[in-house]
């Protein structure tokens, strides 16, 4: 048997400084945005998000949304009446959907029941600028969690959302029926 290796406080306390010098290097890049004139806001200072920033943050400087759909059951065999992948290029359309995000209620604390998970959840992606948001995954079935904003939220109680999505995406009137795909028989 090999004896057992001692470490002094300094080798223990390394790994950490490291990990200290990195949390440091990254929160320093999170904290700035940069100003500049554009010709299509006529000539008002835009605001460029850093990239990773929550959608909360920067509402109303998002421009631009993409919306992805994932399918973890494909064996269901769901049908859509729109693409997996949707991008909305109007900024008052994309801002509509990240206002009304950030207006869901918070996902309730503890244990409670859900309908049954179909695996189908949405990715949306926001662009400020030059710059992407924080991924947002929405759950469109079981629980309808969302993630990406901090704190976690939930359309449940919010059915609205969905046909706010729609709208936005182009595929009105809709609502969550639409996002949660019919199975083919």
């Amino acid at each position: 048997m090999g004896a057992a290796r001692r470490t002094g406080p300094r080798r223990a306390l390394a790994p950490l400084r490291a990990v200290a010098a990195l949390a440091c290097a990254v929160l320093t890049g999170c904290g700035s945005t940069a100003a500049a004139k554009d010709a299509s806001t006529g000539g008002r200072p835009t605001v460029q998000a850093p990239a990773g920033t929550t959608v909360c943050a920067h509402a109303r400087d998002v421009d631009r949304l993409t919306i992805g759909r994932a399918n973890l059951l494909p064996q269901n065999h769901e049908h859509f009446i729109f693409p997996a992948r949707v991008t909305v290029t109007g900024a008052h359309r994309s801002q509509a959907v990240a206002r009304a995000l950030c207006a869901l209620p918070e996902m309730p604390a503890g244990t409670f029941s859900c309908p049954s998970d179909w695996g189908i959840s949405y990715r949306l992606i926001f662009t400020a600028g030059d710059s992407k948001l924080a991924l947002v995954t929405i759950d469109a079935t079981g629980c309808q969690g969302v993630t990406g904003l901090d704190p976690a939220r939930w359309t449940a109680r919010s059915p609205a959302f969905w046909s706010l999505l729609a709208t936005a995406a182009g595929i009105a009137p809709a609502d969550q029926a639409t996002f949660m795909g019919t199975i083919a028989s």
